[in-house]
């Protein structure tokens, strides 16, 4: 595909995302501080989804036309290097009451780590991918779980309507409660058979 087919699907794909996430999150987020919004995206890559996501998670936890009272903390993590530098290279110092940082993290050990206070309002994971390692993935919603606010929310979102069931069903054994879920009816399908960008999407809360 050429860069500028891939730019214009890249962008396509995130105005497909941004749907589906204000129907689920819509009258949803309750922010613990009433000015700041705390978002945390794990396992984010180049995080393409970062600008889009943090304004609708601003717009849905603020109220249309009030995102501007509301600032944001971003955070987003990832175990490769390359990919945090691009992330932070494209994203920049942030704008417009934005704050975004980028590290690299493991996923599997936020409860350790000093620079990920608990307390987010979301904590989104875009394209889990439970086949390549369901005893680390559990680790890895079990420490998204533990690093919500009281009223946070987590989010994933799946290539394959399989891989989304079986991350669903860890998620709800390490204490996680299913809120919604959502089948993305216009997502692009890839080259391999059942794959599609963000197919699937679900929100769980931390179980009482």
């Amino acid at each position: 595909m050429a860069h500028s087919q891939q730019r214009e699907a890249l962008a396509q794909d995130m105005d497909r995302l941004q749907k589906q996430l204000r129907g689920l999150c819509e009258g949803r987020l309750s922010p613990a501080d009433e000015k700041r919004l705390r978002v945390l995206d794990l396992a984010c890559g180049e995080c393409h989804e970062a600008e889009m996501l943090q304004k609708v998670m601003r717009q849905m936890a603020a109220g249309e036309g009030r995102e501007h009272e509301l600032s944001v903390d971003f955070i987003g993590t990832d175990i490769r290097d390359r990919e945090i530098e691009r992330a932070a290279e494209r994203c920049g110092k942030g704008e417009d009451g934005v704050d975004y940082r980028f590290m690299v993290k493991d996923g599997q050990k936020l409860t350790q780590d000093a620079d990920l206070a608990e307390g987010f309002d979301v904590v989104f994971v875009r394209h889990q991918n439970y086949y390549l390692g369901g005893k680390e993935w559990h680790a890895i919603f079990e420490r998204s779980l533990e690093k919500l606010a009281p009223e946070g929310k987590l989010i994933i979102t799946s290539y394959f309507d399989h891989e989304h069931d079986l991350a669903k069903d860890a998620i709800q054994k390490v204490g996680g409660e299913l809120i919604d879920e959502i089948a993305n009816q216009e997502a692009r399908s890839l080259a391999t058979k059942g794959k599609f960008v963000d197919k699937r999407l679900a929100m769980f809360r931390r179980r009482d």
